[in-house]
């Protein structure tokens, strides 16, 4: 009998059936990765999509839908981002951050405050009603989400919570270096 890592003796034997395909009982790690990797392409690409809805239906371009994202989580977390802040979150000059800025504000979805403590700080926040109208868009998106995730435990979340964070991580020192490896 062929050595075969991670195949059990029934399935190398096949229980007297000599057309049964050998099957691994444990994925390979490489493999696993792969297809990791190919899970999270598809949902980039269905999430894009998702989003360019949004975006067509609001007269919204992708960086200022990027834009949007940002500064929305530093109004719902209490801590408004800066235009600085924000060019660079986006790797956009601070002239081309500015520019979206503006049209974001002109379009009543964003506001900009003078930090009380630090008149030379300005701070963007979102708009009220600019955040109702992304909620009632994507609350519907998580609860599907929620759902399709229904039957995993809390600690299987969280580790492929982690896991998500990490790739991001890895993503995102790829995209700032300064030449991409191939």
């Amino acid at each position: 009998m062929i050595d075969q890592p991670h195949v059990s003796i029934v399935e190398s034997l096949g229980n007297g059936n000599d057309r049964m395909t050998i099957v691994p009982t444990q994925p390979d790690r490489d493999a696993a990765m792969d297809d990791l990797i190919d899970a999270l392409r598809r949902f980039t690409v269905e999430s894009d999509v998702f989003v360019d809805v949004f975006a067509r239906a609001h007269g919204l371009g992708r960086s200022d839908l990027y834009a949007i994202m940002w500064i929305a989580r530093g109004t719902t977390a209490g801590d408004p981002i800066t235009v600085g802040e924000l060019a660079h979150r986006l790797r956009l000059s601070p002239a081309a951050a500015t520019a979206l800025v503006d049209r974001l504000e002109a379009v009543g979805h964003v506001s900009r405050t003078r930090d009380p403590n630090d008149r030379r700080r300005v701070t963007v926040a979102m708009q009220e009603t600019a955040l109702r109208v992304a909620t009632a868009f994507f609350v519907p998106l998580g609860l599907r989400m929620n759902d399709a995730a229904a039957e995993f435990t809390p600690e299987e979340l969280a580790r492929t919570a982690e896991i998500v964070r990490r790739l991001t991580i890895a993503v995102t020192a790829a995209s700032r270096s300064p030449e991409p490896t191939l």
